[in-house]
């Protein structure tokens, strides 16, 4: 028979004053019998016990109907069936849900509810995390991870790969030997990298902030705690680093433990006695990876973990580009600095969701990426990390210090800096997309690239525009002047060894495999393949070859070396073009390229706009020598409006 019960109408909740509402379960023995609740409204200073539920909501085309005081709304079949499990048979259960605790129609309150969630899932009991139903792969997850436990087993983590040993010993042990093979890898992966709640935005929040959390797999649950004891303690990664920082794995097993182990390091960075200082992008890196239908809630659904929020507030009036430009300015003007642009761990500006690399860089799901960003603006709803020259902990120091501040952005979002300009882009050579194995990238790509004065190993020593031995001037660019990982500068004892391996490659570099255009790869039985294989570990070890999968090498006027970017072997970076700016702007700790763009207009201060295009390393200007330069009348300063 058709319900005929009328849509739900709300009551107003007073959240000003820490109003929210909860949901009464009503219970039944019947699985299969309608979801029954009912509504009351409580405030953060007076509520009963209650539960909380993170979930997913999954496709909001396929929706189930339950009926709340003789009325009716409308939910996703996920929610549905995870009440179906949580209802108890024979008592009510108070739980604070979403999409029936907040009035998804009405923006204002939206906007105030989601200023309470921190606290409400801070003072929950319980946070009832729905997994999804169980399968076969579900109880033996279970079984391992208490097994695990039961081991005491740890991660040893100062061999420069990560082990596991017995809580109290030393000794590596084999995983396989305890019982914990392909099958149970298998079976760890279903649970805990698979479902689509580990990517969900929201999710993040709501455990980090719980005083418990239990996982509910169908009729089966885990409690948090069981899975926090055989997770990582050791510290919380900032931004930049990954859960497992620059070590690896060899232990498959543990893979699939990366997406709880964030929001463990997360839950540890909030309860410690004195908490972590996280700032807003330390949150939003960490979570990077998250999905949200409603691209706002990439910044929305994780402000509560931030220990400095800037005084950003809730406001789903606002268009997902303003959101993204509130906190872009935000941090400019509480840093004084353009890290945000030019150290983005996100792409910068506009990506269409018809790229072909949409899909990667937006977790499957490029209809959730924003577009009609300008160049100069991260796109937060990103979900693949971006790679950067890291420039962090004094490693490099272009611009001066700070920039102007407040910073000034149009209502057209150009965005006013200043800057020293480098020069322009004045040679750029093909880059070979070559079908040689990886460790034979390096060499051959390295003497296409080398300035035409510098071919000739035995002709005079040349003179670089900043000084010194220009050829060391030449594969120090391509290095960036760094080594990795961890990332540094290179020592005086780097470069007395890397002086002599690349002098000897120079000697070589003409007898080097050839390029055959008609089989476009280069032939590996011709040169000295010795010193190709030489170079190409060099490039591995260093971090050469991370480099060069983004940046290529390029000559500016005025006789300097730079890497610029260049669009890679996917095309899914923004190429430089010769005649684009290399400028050192001011509070960016490594130079922008920028190009000129007539075509959109001029700049409020009468200059032209331009695009950023990214990055860029220019050598024997990464620490500072812009500014003296430009005070000596070498080089020109001026401001630019970046769209």
């Amino acid at each position: 028979m058709e319900n005929t019960a009328p849509p739900y109408s709300y009551r107003s909740v007073d959240s000003c004053s820490g109003g929210f509402r909860l949901a009464i379960l009503k219970p039944s023995a019947q699985f299969p019998a309608p979801i029954t609740c009912s509504l009351v409204e409580v405030t953060l200073d007076d509520h009963p016990i209650y539960e909380a539920l993170s979930y997913v909501w999954g496709d909001p085309k396929l929706q189930s109907t339950l009926q709340i005081e003789g009325a009716t709304l409308k939910v996703t079949t996920n929610l549905e069936l995870a009440l179906r499990y949580l209802r108890l048979p024979d008592k009510p259960r108070a739980i604070w849900v979403d999409a029936i605790c907040i009035d998804q129609s009405n923006i204002e309150e939206r906007n105030q509810q989601v200023r309470l969630m921190k606290s409400i899932y801070s003072f929950c009991a319980v946070d009832l995390v729905w997994v999804g139903e169980s399968d076969e792969y579900t109880q033996n997850a279970i079984d391992n991870v208490k097994r695990m436990k039961s081991l005491s087993l740890h991660r040893l983590t100062d061999r420069g790969s990560k082990h596991f040993g017995i809580t109290g010993s030393d000794e590596l042990v084999s995983l396989s030997e305890l019982g914990l093979d392909c099958e149970a890898s298998m079976s760890l992966l279903q649970l805990f990298e698979m479902p689509p709640l580990w990517e969900r935005v929201w999710v993040m929040q709501e455990i980090a902030c719980c005083p418990r959390a239990v996982l509910v797999i169908g009729n089966l649950t885990l409690p948090w705690e069981t899975l926090s004891s055989i997770l990582d303690h050791s510290g919380t990664p900032d931004r930049y680093h990954l859960p497992f920082s620059h070590q690896w794995y060899d232990q498959d097993i543990w893979d699939a433990f990366s997406k709880v182990q964030v929001i463990e390091h997360q839950r540890e960075a909030l309860n410690l006695t004195v908490p972590i200082n996280s700032t807003l992008l330390d949150v939003l890196s960490r979570f990077r990876a998250t999905y949200s239908s409603d691209p706002r809630d990439k910044i929305y659904g994780l402000l509560g973990l931030a220990t400095d929020n800037l005084d950003i507030i809730p406001d789903y009036k606002k268009t997902p580009q303003e959101v993204y430009i509130d906190v872009a300015r935000a941090q400019i003007n509480s840093t004084e600095n353009l890290d945000v642009i030019t150290q983005s761990l996100w792409p910068l500006g506009h990506t269409p969701s018809t790229a072909p690399h949409a899909r990667k860089m937006y977790s499957g799901k490029p209809s959730s990426l924003v577009e009609n960003l300008p160049s100069w603006l991260p796109n937060f709803s990103c979900t693949v990390a971006n790679k950067i020259l890291f420039a962090q902990r004094s490693t490099f120091s272009a611009g001066v210090e700070k920039c102007k501040c407040p910073v000034e952005i149009s209502p057209e979002y150009a965005l006013t800096v200043d800057g020293i300009v480098l020069g322009a882009i004045t040679t750029m050579k093909p880059v070979r997309m070559t079908k040689y194995p990886h460790n034979y990238y390096f060499s051959p790509w390295a003497r296409d690239w080398m300035p035409e004065s510098l071919a000739d190993p035995n002709s005079e020593v040349k003179i670089y525009a900043t000084g010194g031995n220009a050829f060391e001037a030449y594969w120090r660019t391509l290095m960036t002047d760094c080594l990795a990982l961890p990332s540094r500068r290179l020592s005086q004892e780097d470069l007395k060894e890397y002086t002599e391996i690349f002098n000897e490659w120079r000697q070589k570099a003409s007898v080097l495999p050839w390029f055959d255009p008609k089989l476009e790869q280069h032939d590996l039985h011709d040169g000295d393949q010795g010193l190709m294989s030489k170079m190409g570990g060099i490039a591995n070890r260093t971090g050469i070859s991370s480099v060069m999968s983004k940046w290529q090498f390029a000559e500016l006027g005025g006789g300097l070396y730079a890497m610029v970017p260049w669009e890679g072997h996917m095309g899914d970076n923004k190429p430089s073009e010769t005649g684009d700016l290399v400028v050192a702007v001011d509070g960016g700790k490594v130079p922008l390229v920028l190009r000129e763009r007539n075509k959109v207009g001029h700049h409020e201060n009468g200059g032209v706009k331009w695009e950023v295009i990214g990055t860029a390393y220019v050598h024997g200007f990464m620490d500072g020598l812009a500014s003296q330069w430009a005070a000596d009348g070498k080089l020109t300063r001026r401001d630019f409006g970046l769209i």
